[in-house]
Parts: C-alpha cells; structure tokens; sequence
C-alpha cells in the first residue's frame, strides 16, 4: 500500500532540517523570486542544490514552488528559475498558471508539475492535462475532496492559517493595500478590523483527527502551511503528523490531548476543521497566536488549567482586544517559591494583571526541544544553462471596431444597457429570467455568465442551461466550464488572472486583462484580443464564509460593500474603477474593448464612454472624483 505523504513547509534552512529530521516525506519551499511566500527566507541558486542534495539523501522530496503570477517582461527570468530547479532535480515544481503547462513539458520533459490551489482547484474539469497532482481548495466540501481524489492525485492542506477567500480569487491586498497576493506579498487584509471586530479572521486549520477519512478518500499528500513560521512550529507539525499517520497504518490511530495541546502552543488561532466539515472558520478575535489557555490572571494569581515553568511565555489578552506578551520569572505556590506547578494548581506568578480579571495563555514552554538534525553542507551553485525558451511573440492586432461589454444585473438594467448601446451584455445564466432578456436585446449581443465558484455537478447543470438558452456567448467564470464551451464565442472573467502574451495566446477567446496590471504592462501585450476593465465594481474578494454585515468599513473610514452572489461572498473595493479620460490611452495603443460592471445607472456611465472613447470633448474633472484608477499608475511589485 502506498501510504499519503506528509509534506512540510521549508522556509529557510533551519525550517527544512527541522521538516526533514522530525517525519517529513517531503518538502516545498520557494526560491527569491516567483514564490506565494515571498517575505519567507526561501533559497536560491546558492544554496538550492545544497539542500535538495540534503533531503535527497535523507529520502525526502523537494518541491519548489514557482506559484505566482508573471508579467511579460518577467517570463524569461521565470523559466530560468525553473531551469534552475530543473538542474537541481528538484522532485517537482508548483505552479499557479496552468497556461504554462505545455511550454514547461516542451522545456523540461521529466520535470514533474504540481497546480497551486492558487489556480482556484473546485472541480476535476478545470483540472489541465499534464499535471501530475493538484492543490485542492481548502474551502471544498469533504464529499467533494473525496470524489475529487478519485479522479486526480490530489493535495489537500491538513494544518496551519487560512485565507479568508479562494486562493487566487483575492484582490484585496493587492487593490486596497498596493502588495499583491498573486504576487507573493499579501499584506493580510483579512486580519484587520472592520466594523471594530477583526470579522475576516480565519481560525488555523487543524484536521489531525480526521486522518483516518482522508487517506480512505484517497489523498496522495497532507500538507502543511507554514512557510512564514519557525522551525518549532515545522518540527512539531511533523513530529506529530508522522505519529498519527503512522499508527492509522498500523491499526491504532487514537489522538491524545498532549499532542493537540503541543500544536497549539506551536502556533494557533483557534483551531477549525475548516469547510470540509463546517459552515464558518472565523474567529473575531485579534488574530494573534493563542498559545494555551492558561487560566484567569486575578491580583496575580491564577488556578492553573496547564502547567507551566519559569521561563515560559505568557500572553495576557485585555478586554480592549490587545495582547501583553511576558516571561515567568518566577512562581510560588503557598507563599513558597517553586521552579514549576502543574494544572490545577493554585500559584503566584511576577505578572500582575493591570484589569480585575484577565485570560492568561502559554504562548511558549522552555521544556520543548525539537531535533533540527545535521546542518546542510554546502555544495557548489546551480549554474543555469544558458539557452531561451520562450519564443519572441508576435504582434496580434485587434482589428474590430470599438466595443463596450457590460453586465446587467436584472432585467430593466439590461434593457437600459440595450438601449445605450453596449455592444454585449453579460447575464446571470442562473437568473429566473435569464430566458427572457435575449429577445430584448435590439442592440447589444446577448452573453451569459457563469459563476466562478462551481462544482462538477453544477457545472453540468449550467452548461445545460446554456445550451438551452442558446445565448451570442459565455463570459466564462471558472475553467471547468471550458470543455464543454466550444460553440460558443468566449469571454473570460479577470479571475481568470491572465496577466502575459502566454495567457493570451492559451485561452480561445477573450480575456478581461487582470487588473493588478498597470496600463505600461497592458499597452505593451502583443496580442490585443482582450478587455479592460476601465469602469465600475471591482470584486476584491470572493469568499465560502457569510457575512451578516452588508458592508464592511476598515480602520481608515473605508466602507467596502458586501453582496452575495450564487452562494459566494463578495466583497467590493471601497471606490468604484473609474479612468474616463485615461481610457484614450489605451485606445493610442491599440486596445479596443472595454468592461464595465455597474448594478446602477450603468446606461449613462455607457454614453460617457462612448463620448470618451470616440474622442469627443468631455470634462472628466468633475465626475472622476470619487473614484480609483485602481492600478493604471502604479501596479504592483
């Protein structure tokens, strides 16, 4: 029988030594540049071969992971960091754009690929030919998981943090913060207040219990988050996951509170089983380590719910939401001084509580050890060969004449939509009247859109309804609905992330550019087939988790609204996109579609533009206050 594998973070040396010598089947871990943990210590071409040699030796695999978004004047670089993994014998690489697929097996036959769940992996459809595993989404129902593993090698994460939205459908840090998440450089808006409570924070996800139905569902890997964390954190998730996984192969799986206690003093924000097994994985509280309960801190005392020694960390949470971090320097128990006291005891601790009652939590222990093993010997650079691998792209000019796209969110928008002159309206296929707006359409082709949060079976039932309703086109939602698209002319949501010429020249049809792009890095596409989205909501978040609030408003007065669309949580960037005049830029250069996505007055926002787009003379000044250009100036990193 082949047993799961158990695959831990490496975000440094240390991290690795600790991932290797503690139980680790295998470990991933980023290089400087193209990494979804850029902030991490990662490695690089100094010293990658060095510590894959090292894990080699000790049976334990490397992945590295190349899992973020790539600008045109960045692919050459990114292939020579595959290169350089390649050269390394790197076991696999981990990749978020899956249009990169056939140029890494034309380059690098042997070099296996792994799909990020940064890819949004929902349903076994959007699955691409030529990956040898795939990254589940951690908001996945278990009966999915379990039918998805029976159609694909799949990953799923076991232990660590959580996003609050689908991995790859967040633009919030990216939009509101300057620091993208596609990028590797999320700034965590999630862990922010908003409405005075800390709404978006996710609890650690913690599934040690449910080992037993996951490798009977037939999960080839359990991995666990963390490269942002330390080496005791490394070593005791895998000292611990090695232990259960090993006795359920043996018949004597049975999971003690010493060792969900050790995780938790290794870090946690509360521990959830996640989606797989609940409706909700937020917590409220500030979203710091808990460490261990410890007791109620009362003129500095305190009845003991775990033990503790002197040198222990302590964290004191005030009623404020605020965190005091201390050290035990010393503990007396009936006025005597002792080194150490066990649960249930009553004690005296240096710490005075500066509130009548306070929560105390162990946050550290000096009693814990973990084995870092031998240190990695340092070997000779990898030095990449030097050769090209991306052929030079070719000028693809759009030849059409200016269009407007535009989605109408009920049937009397749509009608004005019609009525202004867009040239396509996208609709809701699950709509109740979605049947009854094509015959209105005197103007405008008549488009449907899919949601971009879809199961297999849901996937089958739209495509259904499309081919009942027979619309002009689909803007396309989700990659699963692909395979069964052909008929039809095809538009592709900004989720869909497509950020070079190599996206461009994959997808049969026609994108809506990302807009983490600046208006440099758009111009200067060499295939023109695509839409910018120049006006309106810009969704920055979609979500499993639901929201009570209808909007959420941050620590700046920002108010970001809220809705639900088809079982999804969005939320919407504080201003609405707005580049009026800007929009002539990109016009001089040879873009002629435009994307707008309005739920009111969007028919006079459609004459504006088409004054602006036809270079007619319109003043901006006034009516462009209130909005953002999002990020036509400045990009991101």
């Amino acid at each position: 029988m082949q047993k799961v594998e158990l695959l831990l973070p490496a975000g440094n040396e240390e991290c690795l030594r600790a991932a290797v010598n503690n139980g680790a089947n295998a470990v991933y871990l980023g290089l400087s540049k193209f990494s979804a943990r850029k902030p991490a210590g990662n490695f690089n071409e100094t010293n990658i071969l060095s510590a894959i040699d090292y894990c080699h030796k000790r049976d334990v695999k490397v992945y590295i992971a190349l899992n973020t978004l790539v600008k045109n004047s960045e692919l050459e670089e990114y292939f020579r960091q595959i290169n350089i993994a390649y050269l390394a014998k790197a076991d696999a690489i981990i990749i978020q754009d899956p249009c990169f697929i056939p140029l890494i097996q034309k380059n690098f036959p042997s070099l296996k690929i792994h799909l990020s769940t940064q890819a949004t992996n929902l349903n076994s459809f959007s699955i691409p030919e030529g990956v040898e595993r795939v990254v589940l989404e951690r908001e996945l129902p278990f009966d999915e998981i379990e039918a998805l593993a029976k159609k694909c090698n799949a990953e799923v994460f076991v232990h660590g943090a959580l996003c609050f939205s689908y991995s790859g459908q967040c633009l919030f840090s990216s939009i509101a913060g300057g620091r993208s998440g596609n990028r590797g450089l999320c700034a965590q808006p999630c862990r922010m207040k908003y409405n005075n409570r800390y709404v978006l924070s996710t609890m650690d996800l913690c599934l040690l219990q449910k080992i037993p139905e996951f490798i009977k569902a037939g999960i080839v890997s359990f991995k666990i988050e963390g490269r942002m964390r330390s080496p005791f954190y490394v070593a005791t998730c895998a000292r611990i996951y090695r232990k259960y996984i090993d006795q359920y192969y043996s018949n004597s799986f049975s999971v003690t509170d010493n060792d969900i206690e050790d995780l938790k003093l290794a870090f946690n924000r509360e521990f959830t089983e996640g989606f797989g097994f609940t409706e909700s994985i937020v917590d409220s509280r500030a979203p710091m380590n808990r460490g261990l309960f410890l007791g109620i801190l009362k003129d500095g005392k305190i009845l003991l719910k775990t033990g503790i020694k002197i040198g222990d960390g302590i964290a004191l949470w005030l009623n404020d939401g605020t965190r005091t971090g201390n050290t035990v320097k010393w503990i007396k128990k009936d006025n005597v001084s002792v080194s150490k006291a066990v649960s249930g005891e009553l004690v005296e601790i240096d710490i005075q509580s500066p509130e009548e009652r306070i929560p105390a939590y162990k946050t550290s222990s000096v009693e814990k050890e973990f084995n870092l093993g031998d240190e990695i010997p340092k070997r000779r650079p990898v030095i990449p060969e030097t050769k090209k691998f991306l052929s030079a792209f070719i000028d693809v000019p759009n030849h059409s004449e200016i269009k407007i796209f535009s989605k109408a969110y009920n049937k009397k928008s749509a009608i004005a939509i019609n009525k202004a002159g867009a040239d396509v309206i996208y609709y809701d296929v699950l709509k109740d009247d979605c049947a009854e707006i094509k015959p209105l359409m005197t103007h405008s082709r008549f488009f449907v859109y899919t949601p971009r949060i879809v199961s297999d079976r849901q996937i089958q039932e739209i495509v259904k309804k499309i081919d009942k309703l027979k619309p002009d086109g689909v803007l396309v939602g989700n990659r699963g609905f692909l395979k069964f698209l052909n008929p039809y002319e095809l538009h592709f949501d900004y989720f869909f992330n497509c950020f070079n010429d190599v996206d461009l020249s994959h997808y049969k049809g026609i994108p809506i550019i990302s807009p983490e792009l600046n208006f440099n890095e758009i111009a200067s596409l060499k295939n023109k087939n695509f839409i910018v989205f120049v006006h309106g909501d810009l969704v920055l978040m979609n979500s499993r988790e639901k929201l009570k609030a209808p909007e959420l408003i941050d620590w700046g007065g920002r108010h970001f609204r809220v809705r639900r669309q088809n079982n999804t949580t969005e939320i919407l960037n504080y201003k609405q996109i707005g580049l009026f005049n800007k929009s002539r830029e990109y016009l001089k250069h040879g873009v002629k579609y435009y994307y707008i996505d309005l739920e009111k007055n969007v028919e006079d926002i459609i004459g504006i533009y088409r004054d602006i787009l036809t270079f007619g003379d319109f003043d901006d000044c006034r009516i462009r206050k209130g909005h953002t250009t999002g990020h036509f100036a400045r990009g991101v990193l």
